[in-house]
């Protein structure tokens, strides 16, 4: 039977979806199932950093976690935003760490949609507008290309019109010129030497990638013998409808895509939650556990500073949260509980195991002002701790257990050699 592995974060992102899709890919090849990566949600501002026990390290964006292992091929599906210009970067990243194909095992759905230069500009642009009521923006143009899909649909930019040059030239032309229109004072080039700089990119990666040909997954899934991970973006907290509005993505990073895509395939499919041992945050918004002194502690290398996010934010194990994810993230089967290395070291715990003042309940389908007046509610929240001793592994443990989800892979580090798989 066909094997199936959907890889979702269960809190705000960087709880290390990529070091986990990295060991499930190496898990399955070493089984005699190379996988079919599939990105189902988001775009370039993904960060799945890996590194290979040989020392080899990258941070995915666009290119499945798993591309280190030879021969694993990338789909990127119609939910997928793909952006060329940072497709190109991380190209040339990969290239550096070893990896000369990645972009012949790259297929792309015709019709997800194209981020360009002028999304990105324009979301800077309306993000440092915000000031202080930044919604923690990556800076990399996703809601931008939502939000002009949604408005102008018929023009909206999609991986197909990169095979017309011309025509992709025209619809550029136009969308410049909207988004020059919705940011006056943006210094949006007025010449053409950038647009056709772009097009030559994309010329050039359409020369290497594979536009998929109609019913490619679903004959992937076919295969009994071959496997598929779906790999998640950001975490479910900041899911276009589930999460903490108006700190989200304009994506929707539950396991509804994955699901979406595997109906009707009879695959034999395993869901895994991943979390941290303990709570982190990127970005702006409320997060009711965050102490500084373990911002401090477990600063992350991974995560750096950056001027659109900040620093990475580090709290104390929130259940609350958890259970909130749990119960909007879909069908997850099991947990992966990461970076337990980086808890050892502190002693002195403590566990969030709710609030005093609050209970974290999904509202209805795309409600947002339901799910404004519970960020609101979150920002004011008063957690309830209880000491928390014992090992990583013990806290591991436990973290399953308040969750009601079986622990299926614990891990202690950042290469897929770290993980320890549990019966």
């Amino acid at each position: 039977m066909h094997r199936a592995i959907i890889v979702t974060d269960l809190l705000f992102g960087d709880s290390g979806k990529g070091t986990i899709v990295d060991w499930a890919t190496r898990e399955l090849a070493t089984s005699g199932r190379s996988p079919l990566i599939v990105r189902h949600s988001g775009g370039a501002q993904a960060a799945h950093a890996v590194q290979t026990p040989e020392g080899n390290a990258h941070t995915f964006q666009q290119f499945g976690a798993g591309t280190f292992v030879p021969g694993v091929r990338t789909y990127l599906s119609e939910f997928m935003l793909v952006n060329p210009l940072t497709l190109f970067w991380e190209n040339e990243g990969l290239k550096a760490s070893g990896v000369n194909d990645a972009l012949s095992r790259l297929f792309l759905h015709p019709e997800a949609l194209l981020t360009s230069p002028w999304h990105m500009a324009a979301n800077r642009y309306k993000e440092q507008k915000r000031g202080t009521a930044r919604h923690g923006s990556c800076g990399l143009g996703i809601g931008e290309t939502q939000a002009e899909a949604l408005a102008y649909p018929s023009d909206a930019l999609r991986v197909r019109h990169l095979t017309n040059p011309i025509a992709l030239r025209e619809r550029l032309l136009r969308h410049r010129t909207r988004k020059r229109m919705e940011c006056p004072g943006l210094l949006i080039d007025s010449d053409d030497e950038e647009l056709n700089a772009w097009i030559t990119i994309c010329q050039s990666l359409l020369g290497s990638v594979t536009l998929a040909p109609e019913g490619y997954l679903r004959e992937h899934l076919a295969r009994v013998k071959a496997a598929t991970i779906f790999e998640g973006s950001q975490g479910v907290l900041l899911d276009e409808w589930r999460g903490f509005h108006p700190y989200t993505t304009w994506s929707t990073v539950t396991t509804a895509n994955a699901f979406h895509l595997l109906e009707g395939s009879g695959a034999e499919i395993t869901s895994l939650g991943v979390l941290r041992g303990y709570a982190t945050r990127h970005g702006a918004g409320p997060f009711p556990t965050e102490a500084a002194a373990l911002t401090k502690l477990l600063a992350d290398d991974t995560n750096p500073d950056n001027p659109w996010q900040g620093e990475l934010r580090v709290g104390w194990p929130d259940v609350g949260l958890l259970r909130y994810g749990l119960a909007v993230a879909g069908r997850i089967d099991a947990l992966a509980v990461t970076c337990l290395d980086r808890m050892e070291p502190i002693s002195d715990w403590q566990l969030a195991t709710g609030y005093e003042n609050l209970t974290l309940t999904p509202g209805s389908w795309q409600d947002l002002t339901y799910q404004e007046s519970l960020t609101e509610a979150l920002r004011a929240a008063k957690p309830i701790y209880r000491p928390w001793a014992g090992s990583a592994q013990a806290h591991a443990v436990d973290l399953a257990a308040l969750l009601g989800k079986p622990l299926a892979v614990t891990s202690w580090g950042k290469t897929a050699s770290d993980k320890s798989a549990r019966a």
